[in-house]
């Protein structure tokens, strides 16, 4: 796990295991500094490897304020072209991607603050959820300024 904080703004990722990404959610307590004073706008970051077998990603996000859920989505994000082609910045086998959440957020100011991420992809026919994604080697998130 590593964090940064400039002034561009606020950036953590959290490694995933060698099985990669799980059902059970990678969660994010935000520090003071990242969430104070005005609008801020927030994106997932994921780095993934030839090993990611789908062309897409579905991610349920949420924020947690102290106990309280303030927002919940269910999202999906394309990770390759329709040729196959990875999406994201990188030369190599590994790609970053940095995609958008939310803009405009004015954080509550109930502590702790917390961004949870978990994946909910399936086979296509399949009601059953993947248990793991393979080649998704880490998830963060950045809160920049609007």
């Amino acid at each position: 796990m590593w964090s940064c904080h400039s002034e561009k703004g606020y950036t953590e990722y959290k490694s995933l295991a060698n099985e990669g990404l799980g059902t059970s959610a990678v969660v994010f307590e935000l520090p003071e500094a990242a969430v104070q004073s005005g609008s801020k706008n927030v994106f997932l970051r994921l780095q993934n490897n030839n090993s990611y077998p789908f062309s897409n990603i579905f991610l349920l996000v949420s924020l947690t304020a102290g106990d309280e859920l303030v927002i919940q989505d269910t999202l999906e994000y394309a990770m390759a072209a329709p040729d196959g082609t990875w999406l994201g910045k990188g030369f190599t086998e590994v790609k970053e991607s940095k995609l958008w959440w939310k803009e405009g957020v004015v954080f509550p100011e109930k502590r702790p603050l917390k961004i949870k991420v978990a994946q909910a992809v399936r086979n296509n026919g399949s009601a059953e959820g993947v248990s793991t994604l393979k080649g998704v080697l880490s998830v963060g998130i950045s809160i920049e300024d609007q």
